[in-house]
């Protein structure tokens, strides 16, 4: 789905924009700014992907080989216990895959449906 991919790119910019400025050091006020917008963001992946047949990222990691069952437990583990991060964020935060892998996943995933 074009709106899909459309809020998972936006989403990708802007995370990658906010891990550089909070490397640096951001006040509180732009630090909740983007934190508000990732959220927003999020919802707008959710929504776009509502309904939708396909094959969860979760499966097809799973499927490359990329994580075992085990390791997909705990990421959902830990999402349901977050703040409502999206899956992938799950798992780039507990070094379980790596950006360029997720990037290229969600692509395949998005272009399937």
């Amino acid at each position: 789905m074009l709106a899909e991919r459309v809020a998972l790119l936006e989403f990708e910019g802007v995370r990658q924009e906010y891990a550089v400025q909070e490397a640096r050091g951001i006040p509180m006020s732009v630090h909740e700014w983007y934190r508000n917008a990732l959220a927003e963001m999020r919802f707008k992946i959710r929504e776009a992907r509502n309904g939708r047949a396909g094959k969860r990222l979760g499966e097809l990691l799973v499927e490359q080989g990329v994580l075992d069952q085990e390791k997909l437990q705990q990421a959902l583990g830990e999402q349901q216990r977050g703040k409502g991060e999206l899956l992938g964020e799950v798992l780039l935060s507990l070094n379980l895959i790596e950006e360029k892998v997720l990037v290229a996943t969600l692509n395949m995933q998005a272009s399937e449906n």
